[in-house]
C-alpha cells in the first residue's frame, strides 16, 4: 500500500471514529426515522471501506501467497552481458560472455555472441574467426553444436 493511500485510509478511519462518537452521543435523542437513515449511511460507508480497502489488500496477500516464489531470483549473467552490449560496452560484454563460457563450456551461445560482437560491432572479422576456431579446438562440442559453429564460421568467411 502506498503512503498516500495509507494516509487516506488512516484519515478516513479517524473521521469515521469521530463521527461514530458524535452519533452515539446523540443517538437516544433522535427519532427512529433519523436513526434508520444514519444506520443506512453507516452501512454504505462500511461496505465501501470493505470493498475499496480491505478486499484488495486481502486479495493481494492471497495472490502473493499462491503465486509468488519464496526465493529471490538471481540476476542472469547473460542478461548482464546483453545489457553491456546495449550500452555500447563491447569489451565488457565480451569479458562477461567469456566468463559465462568458462562456467558453462557446453553452452555455445556465449561463443556465438562473442564472435557476433567482434564481427558486427568491433568490425574485427579476424578476431571473430579466431574465436570460433579456438572454440572448436579447445572444446569437445556435440555434433549439432560443432556443425552450427562451422556453419557460422563459413558464413563469416563468405562475407569477408
Amino acid at each position: 500500500m502506498t503512503n498516500k493511500k495509507l494516509i487516506l485510509v488512516l484519515v478516513s478511519i479517524s473521521a469515521s471514529v469521530l463521527l461514530a462518537w458524535k452519533i452515539s452521543s446523540k443517538w437516544n435523542e433522535w427519532e427512529i426515522g433519523n436513526q434508520f437513515v444514519v444506520t443506512f449511511f453507516i452501512a454504505i460507508a462500511l461496505g465501501l471501506f470493505v470493498v475499496l480497502v480491505l478486499l484488495p489488500s486481502l486479495a493481494d496477500k492471497i495472490g502473493a501467497f499462491f503465486f509468488s516464489a519464496p526465493e529471490q531470483m538471481k540476476p542472469d549473467p547473460l542478461i548482464k552481458a546483453a545489457a553491456k552490449v546495449s550500452q555500447g560496452d563491447y569489451e565488457g560484454a565480451i569479458n562477461a560472455y567469456r566468463a559465462i563460457a568458462l562456467e558453462e563450456p557446453e553452452n555455445r551461445f556465449p561463443v556465438f555472441e562473442i564472435a557476433k560482437i567482434q564481427q558486427e560491432h568491433l568490425r574485427d572479422v579476424d578476431a571473430a574467426i579466431k574465436t570460433f576456431e579456438d572454440s572448436l579446438e579447445t572444446n569437445e562440442w556435440a555434433e549439432n553444436d560443432a556443425a552450427a559453429i562451422l556453419f557460422r564460421l563459413q558464413h563469416i568467411y563468405l562475407e569477408s
